[in-house]
């Protein structure tokens, strides 16, 4: 935890024995670090993964120095893409236009009209799984939390204030409904200095993808 504060500017947020919970609020990046997996998630990037992408690595090497691990089960890599929409109706009919015609087929058998659909494929070669959701959401409740540093508080807990409040200005409490785009993609056994290319890969298939439903 120490060492990824110092080298990587992270928050520290919860201290466990066998691990640790740290953010760097300004960019929404996240982590959940202990004896058995590594978790880093990012809302919303600014950068097209530049960031996320230097973050993961560094972490990564910081975890085989610290931990030492004798070898990595899997490596997963996801992300999603979220296209607003004013009104959930809207965000369900869009999705008719999306995947095969089973839904109009199936409308016929019931004798009724289709009202969404959701895409959802599996897709594998060699070592690697890919998933494909494509489906309506909705944010029924998001919750932002803004912080204040207490009376004569040092430098440092306003410092930590002033940050913390930097996760709740990056997001847009007008959203609620939308399309999503969802893109996963794990590879077992992984060979050693493979993140990159699981990076190019999640990539080129996220790029591919939009393409493929006309997304923008």
């Amino acid at each position: 935890m120490l060492a990824a504060t110092k080298e990587l500017d992270f928050m520290p947020r919860e201290a466990k024995p066998t691990g640790a919970m740290m953010d760097i609020p300004e960019k929404g990046i996240t982590v959940a670090l202990d004896a058995s997996e590594m978790v880093v998630t990012q809302d919303q990037p600014e950068d097209a993964w530049e960031s996320f992408q230097k973050i993961c690595t560094g972490l990564d090497s910081l975890t085989n120095q610290h931990f030492t691990p004798t070898g990595i089960v899997t490596n997963g890599l996801a992300s999603k893409s979220i296209w607003p929409m004013p009104k959930a109706d809207i965000a369900l009919a869009s999705t008719l236009h999306f995947g095969n015609t089973i839904h109009a087929d199936l409308a016929k058998v019931v004798g009724m009209v289709p009202a969404y659909t959701k895409v959802d494929c599996n897709f594998s070669s060699g070592n690697l799984e890919l998933h494909v959701v494509v489906q309506a959401v909705t944010f029924e409740k998001v919750s932002l939390y803004r912080h204040s540093a207490g009376f004569q508080a040092s430098a440092s807990k306003i410092r930590r204030a002033e940050r913390l409040n930097k996760a709740a200005e990056r997001f847009d409490p007008s959203f609620h409904h939308g399309l999503m785009l969802e893109v996963d993609i794990i590879e077992f056994d992984p060979p050693k200095a493979s993140l990159q290319n699981h990076f190019r890969e999640l990539n080129r298939h996220t790029e591919a993808l939009r393409t493929r439903f006309a997304l923008p």
